[in-house]
């Protein structure tokens, strides 16, 4: 727990957090969990089931699903699924990702469609699975939050990540577009667009040398990766009703890397 003003202000809360096995997933799961929630981990790793029934994830409150958000399927068995573990979820976190670096003229159009599959289609319909599944609830929960994960290329551009910086623009302009459609059903839509974290991931393409970390944090002011817990803790907050005047937002945390 991050403090005492923080403890259950999630609770009574059920929520759906994509790509959660490990990483910025795995911590804004754990962080809904230890504000109150009751949380579905969805993922295509079934590491994501291992989680389950640990001290962080206890069976009571804590559920895994396996499956590839790239799969056409994948929103309508996601929604499936999650009322028998959740009941009607009310918050929903976009935060599933896939991403490579290649020079844009060498990407495939099998990457392209698989980056748009897994960034972009899967949190429309995912979305849309949600909104319907909240509008047939006979006692609509009264501060329902859609976060979806985008990133500061959604702003600056860099090379060999065009496919994947058009996936995270397109989410930025979907959330704007989603909270004016949704007023009516009361549902707050917010994005968050970090810029370099800490995760497994940027730890392997630092080892493999495709991230150099000196070079990359050059233009940043705060000169380091973002921990994941930073980000989850953001989450949280867009997610409670301490942020319940926040709708159609894009929250940039990014060490400053903008401010330039």
């Amino acid at each position: 727990m991050t403090g005492p003003d923080y403890n259950q202000r999630l609770a009574g809360r059920r929520g759906v957090v994509t790509g959660a096995a490990k990483g910025l997933g795995l911590a804004i799961a754990r962080r809904l969990l230890a504000d109150g929630a009751n949380v579905l981990l969805v993922d295509k790793d079934p590491m994501v089931l291992s989680h389950i029934g640990t001290r962080e994830f206890p069976v009571s409150r804590a559920f895994a699903l396996v499956k590839d958000l790239a799969e056409a399927d994948a929103a309508r068995f996601v929604f499936s699924k999650a009322p028998e573990a959740l009941g009607t979820a009310d918050i929903l976190i976009n935060n599933a990702a896939w991403s490579f670096h290649k020079p844009m003229l060498e990407v495939t159009f099998e990457e392209f469609d698989t980056v748009v599959g897994v960034n972009q289609r899967a949190p429309y319909f995912l979305a849309q699975e949600f909104l319907r599944q909240l509008s047939r609830a006979a006692n609509k929960p009264p501060d329902s939050a859609i976060v979806n994960i985008a990133s500061v290329n959604a702003l600056a551009g860099n090379p060999n990540l065009v496919a994947y910086a058009g996936t995270k623009g397109a989410l930025v302009a979907m959330t704007r577009a989603i909270a004016v459609e949704m007023k009516e059903l009361g549902v707050r839509v917010n994005t968050i667009s970090p810029a370099a974290i800490e995760t497994f991931h940027t730890k392997q393409l630092i080892a493999s040398g495709v991230i150099d970390p000196p070079k990359l944090l050059e233009p940043y002011l705060i000169k380091r990766f973002a921990s994941c817990e930073e980000i989850a803790e953001l989450v949280a907050f867009l997610c409670s009703s301490a942020a319940s005047y926040v709708n159609g937002a894009n929250w940039v945390i990014d060490g400053g890397y903008m401010a330039q």
